[in-house]
């Protein structure tokens, strides 16, 4: 009988080849997992929807859940009720208080689109901030007439307006006593619109 070799089998190769094996199916178990939430997740999701019980629905619809025509009728009677109460009774209140002449100027005569700048409680400039909204600044007809207007909203003490002699667009702002007290320029833009009011002293 003839020695038989034996080849053995290269044993490198067949741990890598297992380990091979063992990570496919590492991977394909969690895959498996993943999908199988996934479809849980979607038929319990379904199975709550279309719950009768759901606080959700309401005849199958998907609707706000804290909203109920019954009870916001509830509370327009209820409000309703209260009014007329606080008619019939005597009690009188002061709701909110009268706008300032600064207020009146600022969300007044210039509508809310000029940002305002003070200085020692003074306005010292007034600003067209409402450009990226799409508006448009305002045009100041008579512009002496609106700065005797607001004197006290500017916070300055001045009774005449005078226009400069030496700057267009420029008054100057005189006390009682015949003293310049300040000067207002006014920036325009090509159409003749105010983008900004300087009041420097």
């Amino acid at each position: 009988m003839r020695d038989a070799k034996v080849i053995e089998f290269p044993k490198e190769q067949s741990t890598r080849k297992r380990m091979q094996n063992r990570v496919q199916e590492q991977k394909a178990v969690l895959m498996l997992s993943i999908a199988s939430v996934l479809v849980m997740t979607v038929f319990l999701n379904q199975w709550l929807v279309q719950s009768p019980a759901s606080s959700l629905t309401t005849d199958g619809n998907r609707n706000v859940a804290s909203f109920e025509p019954a009870t916001f009728a509830k509370d327009v009677k209820w409000e309703q009720h209260l009014a007329k109460e606080f008619s019939k009774s005597k009690v009188s209140g002061q709701l909110a208080e009268a706008p300032t002449l600064r207020d009146e100027l600022i969300f007044g005569f210039l509508e809310g689109k000029y940002g305002m700048k003070l200085a020692s409680g003074r306005i010292s400039s007034l600003e067209f901030i409402d450009a990226q909204a799409g508006e448009q600044p305002l045009a100041i007809g008579d512009k002496a007439d609106f700065l005797a207007k607001y004197a006290d909203a500017f916070g300055l003490k001045y009774s005449t307006v005078s226009p400069k002699a030496d700057a267009q667009d420029t008054y100057n702002l005189i006390d009682s006593d015949k003293r310049i007290v300040a000067t207002a320029h006014f920036v325009l833009d090509d159409e003749g619109r105010v983008a900004s009011i300087n009041i420097s002293e």
